[in-house]
């Protein structure tokens, strides 16, 4: 049986994490989904502080904090709020709400001049949906009427992972998806009808690893976010199949020639034994002027003695 996740049901939150904080830029497809934002594959991302304080009436209660799932600056101008939720959370908007006004304070305030107020923006938020659930919104939103009876719809999109084909991933590289996708294989799994059978596992995940590696070959991918990718696969699959322990070898079976591809061992060799060479030669040249500057100083202690040969004779 596999081991038992230690991340529990936080694993998927932080498959999400992981993937934004090791390559972010895996980000921009997803964004150019929801938003329609398209960025080139050099635009800079950095990541923001995702815990904002949060008021209280109680001056004497412990300080609180909102935690955010991932906060994000693109290209030094556009921000971005991303939840992972698993569930249908009927009071998910309002904490949405909640994190974008925090948000919005801490770095979207600006000023206009000519009309003496101050803006506040808010990011741009949606919610990911990686499970299997038809009860999943296509959008969450709330109503928000303020003291003079003025009315504004709160909306963010929210993106359903299962919604989405294999074929549709591979089209818009959406490989941010890939280490969510076998929980589309739960229903299955528990099934006495339509039991989920090896073969078609076995199928399942070809598709899959022939996603990744045509995106590697065609640049959308590099070698270590192929393997990036694989490894979350994985991780993925000792969760989902922790207790059908055959499925999880089956995932181990194929992903592990993947990882370990002849041309990425060749890749790798030819990596380390440039760098030994950069090493040697920095280390030659390191001893050839240790050798230059002993020499210097035997001669400026052969010219010395010859001085004091000089004097005491």
């Amino acid at each position: 049986m596999p081991e038992k996740n230690i991340i529990g049901s936080k694993l998927w939150d932080e498959i999400l994490k992981a993937i934004v904080y090791v390559m972010p830029k895996q980000l921009f497809p997803l964004i150019k989904e929801v938003y329609g934002i398209e960025y080139p594959p050099d635009t800079p991302v950095r990541l923001l502080g995702t815990e904002h304080s949060t008021y209280t009436n109680n001056t004497e209660a412990s300080p609180s904090s909102n935690l955010m799932d991932i906060s994000l600056l693109i290209a030094d101008k556009d921000y971005f709020h991303i939840e992972c939720q698993m569930e249908n959370d009927k009071i998910m908007v309002i904490r949405m709400i909640s994190y974008d006004l925090h948000y919005a304070i801490e770095h979207c305030i600006s000023k206009d001049h000519l009309a003496d107020e101050l803006i506040i923006r808010f990011p741009h938020s949606f919610v990911l949906y990686p499970g299997q659930n038809k009860n999943l919104p296509d959008s969450l939103q709330c109503r928000i009427i303020f003291q003079d009876d003025s009315e504004h719809i709160y909306r963010i999109p929210a993106v359903k992972i299962q919604s989405y084909s294999l074929e549709e991933i591979h089209e818009k590289h959406l490989n941010l998806f890939i280490p969510y996708l076998l929980l589309r294989l739960n229903p299955r799994i528990t099934s006495k009808k339509y039991p989920l059978s090896k073969k078609e596992l076995t199928a399942f995940l070809n598709e899959i690893i022939v996603i990744l590696q045509e995106d590697l070959t065609n640049g959308y991918l590099t070698k270590q976010e192929c393997n990036d990718f694989i490894n979350l696969l994985v991780q993925a699959s000792g969760h989902v199949f922790f207790h059908c322990p055959e499925y999880h070898k089956e995932v181990l079976r194929m992903t592990k020639p993947l990882i370990y591809l002849p041309s990425m061992q060749i890749m790798d060799l030819e990596a380390r034994i440039a760098e030994m060479n950069s090493a040697l030669a920095e280390k030659d040249s390191a001893l050839a002027e240790k050798d230059s500057t002993i020499a210097e100083k035997d001669s400026e202690i052969a010219a010395l003695r010859a001085a004091l040969e000089s004097l005491t004779h």
